[in-house]
């Protein structure tokens, strides 16, 4: 009996090992292996990226699909939207880009779009007659970090840096 406590104890202590924090606490001294590198940008500068393109542009990458009315917005992953006119279902027409950097989803509600910017959820109205975008609200911080697409990994970043993408480096 105690032959086979003493097994299954060094069996789960084994199992545990990889558990136990060995080495640094200092997350800077941690070598990363990563195949890609975040884009980094200011917050100074990230604020002031949300704009509307009136200039279509071809879809690369797709995420989401949302649809209100007669209109269609498709998500570039990380880019922002694109905006099509579906009046016409046998002939939609691409009318607009929404850069939105960090973005992956889209709400609306009324007349109002909801929009993860990154770390931020952002609120805006789209004026189709002058072909303007205004942000009526913006909550910092909100979400996490964009992780990389290999996972959630740790990139020391300067309290006003934001990561809005990642890029691969080899």
């Amino acid at each position: 009996m105690k032959k086979s406590f003493l097994l299954l104890l060094v069996i789960v202590l084994s199992l545990c090992q990889s558990c136990i924090g060995w080495g640094t606490d200092n997350p800077d001294d941690v070598t990363s292996f990563s195949a890609y590198e975040p884009i980094i940008m200011q917050r100074a500068n990230f604020e002031t990226t949300t704009t509307l393109d009136t200039s279509p542009r071809p879809i690369e990458n797709t995420g989401k699909i949302y649809v209100k009315g007669d209109f269609i917005f498709i998500n570039e992953v990380n880019k922002g939207f694109h905006v099509i006119n579906n009046t016409d279902p046998s002939n939609p027409v691409t009318t607009a880009f929404i850069t939105v950097l960090g973005s992956s989803d889209l709400s609306i509600k009324e007349n109002v779009y909801y929009v993860n910017n990154a770390t931020d959820l952002i609120a805006f109205t789209l004026n189709e007659s002058s072909q303007t975008l205004t942000i009526t609200k913006r909550l910092e911080n909100v979400f996490p970090q964009i992780w990389s697409p290999e996972g959630q990994s740790y990139y020391a970043l300067a309290d006003d840096e934001i990561i809005i993408d990642w890029q691969l480096t080899n």
